[in-house]
C-alpha cells in the first residue's frame, strides 16, 4: 500500500532529526530514521498495524497510531483510496491533549 505523508509530518520528522544529529549524533540519527523505514515498510504491509488513536476518536477520519520509538508515534489514517497518509508524527512527552489540537 502506498504512503504519503503530510506536510506537518514531513516538518515534524526534519526537526526530529535535526535534534537527534545535535544531541546524539550523525551515526544515531540515521540508525533512527532506518527504523522508522522499517515501520514504514511494514506499515505498507498491515495498514492496521497501529491501533485506533483513543485520543482522535469521533474524528471524520479514523486515525491510528503506530509508536516507532520509545518517544514517538506516527498518527495516519487510511484514505477512500486505500492510501496510508500520515498526519503527524507525535513526541509521546509532550501533553496528550495537545496531539487532539493539532490534528484537525
Amino acid at each position: 500500500m502506498q504512503i504519503n505523508w503530510s506536510r506537518k509530518a514531513l516538518l515534524q520528522l526534519d526537526i526530529i532529526i535535526n535534534q537527534c544529529v545535535d544531541l546524539f549524533g550523525e551515526r544515531i540519527a540515521i540508525r533512527f530514521y532506518r527504523q522508522l523505514s522499517d515501520y514504514e515498510k511494514r506499515l505498507s504491509k498491515n495498514p492496521l498495524l497501529g491501533p485506533p488513536e483513543p485520543l482522535l476518536q469521533n474524528r471524520k477520519r479514523s486515525y491510528r497510531g503506530l509508536i516507532i520509538h520509545d518517544h514517538f508515534k506516527l498518527i495516519y489514517y487510511i484514505t477512500n483510496k486505500g492510501i496510508i497518509q500520515i498526519a503527524d508524527m507525535w513526541d509521546t512527552r509532550r501533553e496528550p491533549a495537545k496531539l487532539a489540537k493539532r490534528i484537525k
